[in-house]
């Protein structure tokens, strides 16, 4: 909203500094609202809203019984393909944990491995698999180091030791 400078005086004579000072202290009123086209707005909205809700209860009325049983039926197949949606991600989730288990995973890795897979997250399959081929090799070498022969005297591994006369008679000397 602009101001209307006709209303001060001799305000085309003032230097900029005075003109700057009389818009400062200028005052004008606001308008009014229009009070009556608020009101005629808001009653159009009313109106509006009503008859939406009319209209929407003539549709419900005219609804027919087929259409309502299809409509249920329609319902009743979008659960059941949500349903069968979720058995299919089971068993796959099932028959992916039985084949990790074979492989000799832990319970607790085979099934985040499979839920992994199913969902298509390879980056965590790899985690796992990777975790999973440490410990194997850990268990290998601490299977190859248990079942490891002790060290003999000298003699072939598997033959018992055979101790010699020289080496008894010294040892027997020492100890006496």
């Amino acid at each position: 909203m602009k101001i209307d400078t006709s209303r001060i005086e001799n305000y085309a004579n003032m230097t900029p500094e005075e003109k700057l000072a009389a818009l400062e202290g200028f005052e004008f009123e606001a308008p009014k609202p229009d009070t009556s086209e608020i009101q005629r707005l808001k009653e159009a909205v009313s109106k509006a809203n009503s008859e939406a809700a009319d209209y929407k209860k003539q549709l419900r009325a005219k609804q027919t019984d087929d259409e309502a049983k299809a409509q249920q039926d329609a319902e009743e197949r979008e659960a059941m393909q949500k349903e069968l949606e979720g058995l299919r991600r089971e068993k796959a989730v099932s028959a992916y944990q039985a084949k990790f288990l074979g492989l000799g995973y832990d319970a607790e890795s085979a099934e985040k491995a499979a839920k992994a897979l199913q969902a298509g997250d390879f980056d965590t399959v790899f985690a796992t698999q990777e975790k999973f081929i440490e410990t194997a090799k850990k268990d290998a070498v601490a299977g190859s180091l248990k079942h490891q022969p002790t060290l003999t005297g000298g003699a072939p591994v598997g033959k018992e030791t055979v101790e010699d006369p020289v080496v008894a008679a010294f040892r027997k000397s020492a100890m006496s």
